[in-house]
């Protein structure tokens, strides 16, 4: 009889848990999020420059590892064990250094990657609203990570999850997401990232062309096919955007080596972790340019707590720039900070639009 009572309640779990976990696939179905190919953006503030061929443009991209990824941070997914900081304190501090070097950059335009909305892992705080309060021009959101509940690791879940990414623009413009191929199939589609292109266009001062940019942050855990393939989107874009005439830049989080980089300054360390692949040598056309600062890492490998020395830290340069070829190269530089803000450095542009 006690038998028979034990297996009727170990049964109860097993339906139950069984029942808790098909209720849970079936919200993540219900509630994935499902962007179009192609979305108008809206833009927020006033422009207040008037953009004209022939004078200097200055730009800065930075992955802002959702302001939580400082250097005293690691990471699940890099070999670490953390999912977030252990107080708000970490995510106040970035946001304040953010706000600071958006004021002392003094840039035309920014891209930003990693910039959360609403996130558990960023204490919920509007990373967009706060970066963008004191800009004196427009502001842009796209997203690209929207998730109900993100179920693991388990005994400490990444939770609820809204993000994407960012553009500050002093000049007027008209902005459009485009949607990216996905690295990941069912259920895992459902948690993961929903990449795409955002696309800004802008009228030029006496002149009939646009200058095109795309703010990207392109795929880094998968076995290389969609990776080609969102290359292959945006070179298809870049050119047609080129062959109308109009201007092209592309920055942002390659989430690949460059190949006009010497990389062997950047050895991988440890072959268990995350090793970022290269970007094709054949992958631009002619007379296009990789604008890229190689002296200085521009990421870092977040399976433990940065240590302060590059000797010991697994580096990358995967952020950066393409120019189409009526842009001239001024100057490009990567900001040094020791990861105090980020497992990522910002990257300044400086160009031309040729006449």
């Amino acid at each position: 009889m006690r038998d028979n009572s034990l297996q009727k309640i170990i049964i109860g779990i097993v339906v139950f848990i069984l029942s808790i976990l098909v209720l849970g696939f079936a919200t993540l179905m219900i509630t994935e999020y499902m962007p179009e190919d192609v979305e108008n953006l809206s833009i927020d503030g006033k422009a207040t420059k008037t953009l004209k061929q022939d004078e200097e443009i200055k730009l800065l991209t930075y992955n802002l590892g959702y302001l939580s990824l400082d250097s005293t941070q690691d990471f699940f997914m890099d070999g670490g064990k953390n999912v977030m900081p252990k107080t708000a304190s970490n995510v106040n501090k970035n946001l304040a250094a953010l706000q600071n070097l958006i004021e002392n950059e003094d840039a035309d335009i920014y891209l930003f990657q990693e910039v959360d909305y609403n996130a558990k892992r960023s204490y919920n705080m509007n990373q967009y609203e706060g970066l963008k309060k004191d800009f004196k021009g427009e502001a842009t959101y796209a997203f690209y990570h929207k998730c109900l509940y993100i179920p693991y690791p388990i005994l400490n879940p990444v939770g609820h999850v809204e993000g994407g990414m960012a553009i500050l623009n002093k000049f007027s413009s008209t902005a459009t997401r485009i949607a990216l191929p996905s690295a990941y199939k069912w259920p895992m589609r459902a948690v993961m990232f929903k990449r795409c292109l955002m696309v800004e266009r802008m009228k030029i001062d006496e002149s009939d062309k646009e200058f095109v940019l795309i703010n990207l942050h392109l795929e880094a855990y998968d076995d290389g096919n969609t990776r080609l393939r969102q290359l292959e989107i945006l070179k298809e874009l870049m050119v047609e955007e080129y062959n109308k005439g109009n201007y092209v830049i592309a920055g942002g989080d390659f989430n690949q080596k460059f190949p006009v980089v010497d990389n062997s300054k950047y050895p991988v360390l440890d072959e268990t972790h995350f090793s970022a692949a290269t970007i094709p040598e054949d992958f631009l056309p002619k007379k296009w340019n990789y604008a890229v600062d190689g002296s200085k890492p521009t990421s870092r490998l977040l399976n433990e707590v940065y240590s302060g020395n590059y000797d010991n830290t697994q580096l990358y340069v995967i952020d950066g720039y393409i120019l189409s070829p009526n842009i001239e190269l001024k100057s490009v530089e990567t900001i040094e900070n020791s990861f105090s803000y980020s497992d990522h450095h910002p990257v300044r542009l400086s160009v031309k639009l040729n006449k």
